[in-house]
């Protein structure tokens, strides 16, 4: 269990980047409202919709999550030795038993979110259950329980949505500012240089947020999730098969793409390079360390 000094500290972060996207969104809404003579009453107005964002994003992201994936719950009847699984990793560590869902695609994956434990959410996808076996998903799901004992799903699903509102923002911006009417022509050069830039660099900041917050806690998610399901093994050939698997996840976005157990994009290159999960090798080679 964590202590309450790691549970205020990942607390603290959230708020930190909840401060941070709310800052961006703040100063998008700043120049958006010079584009179109809104004045700092329209700046008014995008500062109190992102403080309404922020509460949505911390109460409701679990919601906005599951609807997006269109995740689908498991019911005990359906799948009694799934249930069986996840509740005994669960008792033998003193884990609560969160809420389990499914995501009817062939691609092997899984997520967790949900604001805290009374409301954690795992999901899988129906790939997952079809092609692993039973000690490979315990793994998978291992890791899921890893990042609700962490307090990482909140952290995570709370960024799907400010991120998502920040693209959407900059993007309005960079419409408006080539259709659109500057009513401030004294300055209109500078104003679009700067916020060409700001709309550039907004939604690349809460890309490379949503790539940091993820890329670190997977690997710690991968070590406490070993030690849930009792082998590190199961966990590293639960990653060498996904690692083989081209099926890219259903419903998956740039929003919730951090989110998942390995990139739902299944692309190489400069998508790799730019993926919010670690390389899946790093992953296997830790897991395996572990187990010697």
């Amino acid at each position: 269990m964590l202590s309450n000094d790691i549970i205020q500290k990942n607390q603290f972060k959230l708020f930190s980047y909840m401060f941070l996207m709310t800052a961006i969104i703040g100063t998008l809404g700043y120049y958006l409202s010079s584009v179109f003579g809104w004045g700092y009453t329209g700046l008014g107005c995008f500062l109190i919709f992102a403080g309404i964002l922020d509460f949505v994003a911390f109460f409701f992201s679990d919601v906005y999550v599951i609807h997006s994936t269109k995740a689908q719950p498991i019911s005990e009847e359906a799948m009694p030795e799934y249930y069986a699984l996840v509740r005994e990793m669960c008792r033998r560590n003193d884990l609560k038993m969160p809420r389990l869902y499914l995501v009817n695609t062939n691609a092997m994956n899984a997520f967790a979110t949900g604001r805290n434990k009374d409301r954690a959410i795992v999901a899988v996808t129906s790939g997952l259950m079809e092609r692993l076996s039973p000690d490979e998903i315990s793994g998978v799901v291992a890791h899921e329980l890893s990042h609700i004992e962490n307090y990482d799903m909140l952290i995570m699903s709370a960024i799907s949505i400010l991120a998502g509102f920040i693209s959407i923002l900059a993007n309005i911006f960079l419409r408006s500012s080539i259709f659109g009417r500057n009513n401030n022509r004294d300055n209109s050069g500078i104003f679009m240089l700067v916020g060409l830039v700001l709309a550039i660099l907004a939604p690349l900041s809460a890309g490379l947020i949503k790539m940091a917050v993820s890329r670190s806690r997977e690997y710690m998610a991968d070590a406490k999730g070993a030690k849930i399901c009792g082998n590190p093994l199961y966990l590293a050939s639960a990653l060498e098969k996904i690692k083989g698997d081209n099926i890219p996840t259903a419903n998956a976005s740039t929003e919730t793409a951090h989110l998942y157990f390995s990139n739902p994009f299944k692309k190489n290159g400069f998508a790799e390079l730019m993926s919010t999960h670690p390389n899946i090798d790093d992953r296997i080679e830790k897991l395996r360390e572990m187990s010697v």
